[in-house]
This record gives C-alpha cells, sequence and structure tokens, in this order.
C-alpha cells in the first residue's frame, strides 16, 4: 500500500507540471485560435536563463525567479506579432507548424549558448533546500511538495481571474465568439496580446517549478513538455480546460504507476497507448472538444 501512495504522489506531483501547461495552451488555443507548440520549449529555455543568473549570481533567488518569468512572457510575447497575419486569416495549421519552427529554432539555441547544450543542474536552494520528508517508504521532496502546492496556488488564481476580472470575462466572451465580442466593444486585440503575455506567465511559473521537481534540464525537454501538454489536450478535449486539468493529473498518475509497476522502459507506451484507445474511442476526448 505504501508502494501505491509513494507511486501515487509522484504521479501527482508531475502532473503537476503536465497541467500548468495544457492549461496554459488551451488558453491560448481558446482566446489566440490555434496552438502554441513551442511553449515546451518557451519553458525549458527559461530553466536555462534562471540557470544562467543562479551561477552567476550565487544562487540569488530573488533575481533569478523574476528574469525567469520575465524572459518567458518575452519570449511567448514574441509569438503574437509573428502569427498575426496568419491568425487574420485564420490559416490555423499554418500557425501550427510556425510555432514548431519556433521551438526548434530554441531548442538549437540551448544547444549552441547554453553549456554547450549539455543537462545542467539546479542549486539545492531552488529545490527546496535538499529537504525530504519520509512516512516508511514514501519519500517526498520539499522541492516536489512546493511544486504541488505551487499548481494548486496558480490554478486556484487563473479560475480567479478568468471569472471574477474584467479582463478575464473579456477573454472567455472572445473565446466563444471574437466577432460578438467585438461588437460589444471588448478590444479584441488587446485582449489577446494579454493571453500570450499571461500563457507566458505561466511558461515561467512552470519553468521554476519544473526545475524544482525534475533538478536538472536539457535542450530537449522543451519538445517532449510540448507533446505531453498536446496529449493531455486530445486526452481532455480540445479547449476543455477543466478536462485538462483532471487529464493532466491523470496522466501524470499512469506514467508514475507504470513505473512503479511495470518492468522496463514501457512508460510511454502505456501512457500514450491509453490516450490512444481513449481518442479512437471517443474522438473528442474524455470531457468533450470545447472548440
Amino acid at each position: 500500500m505504501e508502494i501505491f501512495v509513494a507511486q501515487l504522489i509522484s504521479g501527482l506531483i508531475t502532473g503537476s507540471i503536465y497541467v500548468l501547461s495544457a492549461i496554459a495552451v488551451t488558453f491560448l488555443m481558446l482566446v489566440a485560435g490555434f496552438i502554441q507548440f513551442a511553449y515546451g520549449e518557451v519553458v525549458v529555455i527559461s530553466m536555462y536563463v534562471a540557470w544562467f543568473v543562479f551561477d552567476k549570481t550565487q544562487d540569488n533567488l530573488l533575481l533569478g525567479i523574476p528574469i525567469t518569468i520575465g524572459v518567458a512572457i518575452l519570449l511567448n510575447i514574441l509569438v503574437e506579432p509573428i502569427t498575426r497575419r496568419l491568425r487574420e486569416r485564420r490559416a490555423l495549421y499554418e500557425c501550427l507548424i510556425l510555432t514548431v519552427a519556433f521551438g526548434m529554432i530554441l531548442t538549437e539555441i540551448m544547444s549552441h549558448f547554453f553549456y554547450h547544450g549539455m543537462p545542467i543542474r539546479f542549486p539545492s536552494s531552488l529545490r527546496g533546500g535538499g529537504g525530504v520528508f519520509r512516512w516508511g517508504l514514501i519519500v517526498v521532496s520539499s522541492g516536489s511538495l512546493y511544486v504541488f502546492i505551487g499548481c494548486i496556488l496558480v490554478l486556484l488564481s487563473f479560475t480567479y481571474f478568468l471569472y471574477r476580472t474584467k479582463q478575464g470575462k473579456a477573454m472567455r466572451a472572445i473565446a466563444q465568439n471574437s466577432a460578438t465580442a467585438r461588437l460589444l466593444g471588448i478590444p479584441v486585440n488587446r485582449a489577446t496580446t494579454l493571453s500570450f503575455a499571461i500563457t507566458g506567465f505561466l511558461a515561467g511559473i512552470t519553468a521554476v517549478l519544473f526545475a524544482m521537481t525534475l533538478g536538472f534540464a536539457s535542450p530537449p525537454l522543451g519538445g517532449v513538455l510540448s507533446f505531453r501538454a498536446l496529449a493531455v489536450m486530445l486526452f481532455a478535449g480540445l479547449g476543455n480546460l477543466k478536462g485538462a486539468v483532471v487529464c493532466g493529473f491523470l496522466l501524470g498518475v499512469i506514467e508514475s504507476m507504470t513505473t512503479g509497476y511495470f518492468v522496463g522502459a514501457w512508460t510511454d507506451a502505456i501512457a500514450m497507448g491509453i490516450i490512444m484507445v481513449t481518442i479512437m474511442a471517443k474522438p473528442s476526448g474524455l470531457f468533450g472538444t470545447q472548440v
């Protein structure tokens, strides 16, 4: 039983990163109308920037974390003018390809200009000081605990923003019908740009939390995270924010249970196989498509 609980906790912590990634990409898709497939690369290059700042400032978290979030916001906002003309023409597949190319460029930048593309490790101060909590066979690092708590706080704050603020309600209106929102006087272009900034902010938070729970980063990690975010979106149903939360945690738990109970590297095969069967049986996802 302790092994099951340990794997469940590990899965929820991994799922926290998947949830934040899927929520960010889904939110931008609802408002801007396309899938930002370079999101994972934005997260990972922000992690590299964090590592660089920590290395140069003797692990100064008060300086490194804001810079990490700021870089993620700037990079994600950069995607807005790059894709604007294509979005106005509703060329959504072209937008997707363009963001894939943008992600590849970011990966190459990480490979050539940051530590020669080698994996980087983060200081223990960012990982909760290296503390560990033990209950029998259950071992949870303080960094992992902070990641889960941080994920819940971000979700609560994001929900409050969407349903309790004027800007959030405007973005929900744009997501439902941008033409009607424009007729009602909602500044669609300004709100769309703000959605890129918010997604970038979520990418920065995800970068910090990912560094805390994983402890290292490498250039290919961005593509893996982008793929996981898309998998969660398809698993839940495109555009379904609530479903993305549930399926993000569920995918993390599935992967953790597979690692704990199956011999060999079956994690990706089983997790993606379950998603594949789900999509074949219900093409709209577990919770239904909202776009």
